[in-house]
């Protein structure tokens, strides 16, 4: 398939990606700030 020829599809291909790039890179952000937080020890049966 590859990339529209038509240059307005093509330019609005480009943005969409953009924006869903940018959106994936800011949840991905989000996802290593909580793994980084300290983790509580595990329970240990008595």
């Amino acid at each position: 398939m590859g990339t529209p020829q038509d240059p307005r599809a093509r330019r609005k291909q480009r943005i969409r990606r953009a924006k869903k790039n940018a959106e994936w890179a800011e949840k991905r952000a989000l996802e290593n700030a909580e793994a980084k937080k300290p983790k509580a020890p595990a329970k240990t049966a008595t």
